[in-house]
Parts: C-alpha cells; structure tokens; sequence
C-alpha cells in the first residue's frame, strides 16, 4: 500500500507541475533571452520554497499522527489528498477556460516574477505536505520528487515559452486537469475501501 500512497502523493506533485509550467510559459514567452545564470538559481531557489511548504506541512500533520491526535489517519489523508486533486483541477480547468489578457513585451529574467508564481501556488504545495503527513508518506521521496519536478516545470517552461509562445498553455492545463481527477477518484476509493 506504500507505494500506492507515494504514488498518489507524487501525481499531487505533477499536477502543482502542470499549473507551475504553464505559468512558466507565459512567462518565458516574453523574455528577450534566457540567461542561465539566473534560470539555475531561480530554479535551486523555487525548488527550495516548494520544499518548505510541502515539509512545513507534512511536519504538522506528521507530528499530529506520532502523537495519537488524529484518529484513522490513513483515510483522512486520502480524503484530504481527494480535495487536494480536485480543487487543483478545478483551478486548471477555470485557467483553461478564462482568456486572459497577455500583455506581451518582451523583459529581463527577473527571479521576483517567478517567485511571486510559485508562492501564489504554495497553498497547494502545503496542503499536499498535509496529505502526505497523514499518509505517513516517504517523505524523502516526495522531497527528492519536489526538487526535481520544480527544477524541470520551470525549465521546460521557460524554454517552452521562449522558443515556442504560451499556445499550449490551454491544452497543458486540461490534461493536468484530467490526471488530477482520476487520481482524486483513486484517492476517494482509498478512502471509504
């Protein structure tokens, strides 16, 4: 059963990818050029804040479940993991359906814009430590998991953006929408079987 807790808490972290990459495409679409020397430590810095989010929750819940605060907390994690998946989709589907202005200009790489992208997303990261706190997930796994989803999301969507536009960034949020609803209705069975 470990593996299918780890399973259901790593799509978590694929699914707080996709709406991350997305972002990240817009904003690789209006850069002038890509410069390393920044991507690489935006990328270590926006690993490291998903991280704290995603450890500052599992700790709490974690903590609860060593100290017998919480009854049956295998299934709550499940639930609370089912909400997690479908909230996350339907924040996909609402960013798929909604035509927002795009400003296009073309700017510097700034970390401040792409930190702003992964805090307005962290309450997700967190609800997701919290999830798997109560699952008494790997929490190794899902750091080491975490690290390098960020690092690629934001990579591949910067360079996305730049190379390509952000055209894909519908399409990207619907099928993030899609894996977040199956694994939410994976993750309610776990719960009441």
């Amino acid at each position: 059963m470990n593996w299918f807790v780890d399973l259901l808490n790593l799509l978590i972290i694929v699914g707080i990818g996709f709406d991350v990459y997305a972002a990240m495409e817009i904003r690789g679409a209006m850069l002038q050029k890509i410069n390393p020397k920044i991507l690489i430590p935006t990328c270590l810095l926006l690993a490291l804040i998903q991280c704290i989010f995603f450890f500052g929750g599992y700790f709490i819940t974690y903590e609860m479940v060593q100290h017998d605060e919480v009854r049956d907390a295998s299934n709550l994690g499940f639930g609370l993991a089912a909400i997690i998946y479908f909230l996350l989709a339907v924040r996909l589907i609402h960013k798929a359906l909604r035509h927002d202005d795009i400003e296009e200009k073309r700017e510097e790489m700034s970390v401040k814009y792409y930190v702003l992208i992964i805090l307005a997303g962290a309450i997700y990261t967190l609800l997701a430590g919290l999830a798997s706190g109560l699952m008494a997930a790997n929490i190794w796994l899902m750091m080491l998991f975490t690290v390098a989803s960020t690092i690629v999301v934001v990579s591949m969507g910067i360079y996305t953006g730049y190379r390509y536009g952000f055209a894909s960034r519908p399409r990207v949020y619907v099928i993030g929408a899609v894996l977040l609803i199956i694994a939410g209705l994976a993750s309610l069975l776990s719960a009441f079987i």
